[in-house]
């Protein structure tokens, strides 16, 4: 007898469009359903958070969250931060991993008080360490 397949719904929200692009793709090649053969992954991508907000589904499982999201449309610039209250509200078991270069003391911290599963520095290593969490994750699914 078959086995059903858990569904997971990853959702990537960068507003670099060239990180978003590199960590999407990172993200798909880790997420093989060879590797993980009892997933069906559905991958989305957002650049901004109006729209990540507006698309936000309650089934969403994983979200990689970007804290600084400019848009050169947006009047009101949303951070990270407000992407992740919307999430909290609608996504009660929604696994944020916050991914950011912002240096302000105290804000990782307020993050994980908010929330967060993981906050992960942007630099060179971050995609080695996005994988290592995401890794971390799947495995309590």
């Amino acid at each position: 007898m078959k086995k059903n397949k858990k569904d997971v719904n990853i959702v990537i929200v960068e507003d670099d469009k060239y990180f978003n692009k590199v960590l999407t793709k990172y993200v798909e090649t880790i997420c093989d359903e060879k590797v993980y053969s009892d997933f069906n992954f559905n991958i989305k991508s957002y650049h901004t958070a109006e729209n990540t907000i507006q698309e936000l589904e309650d089934d969403t499982d994983i979200m990689l969250l970007d804290y600084y999201l400019e848009h050169e449309n947006e009047v009101d610039l949303l951070t990270g931060a407000d992407v992740l209250d919307e999430v909290t509200k609608h996504c009660d078991e929604c696994k944020v991993v916050m991914i950011s270069a912002q240096e302000e003391k105290g804000l990782t911290e307020e993050l994980k008080n908010k929330g967060i599963s993981a906050y992960i520095d942007k630099n060179i290593n971050s995609k080695n360490r996005v994988g290592a969490v995401l890794q971390d994750l799947l495995k309590d699914m």
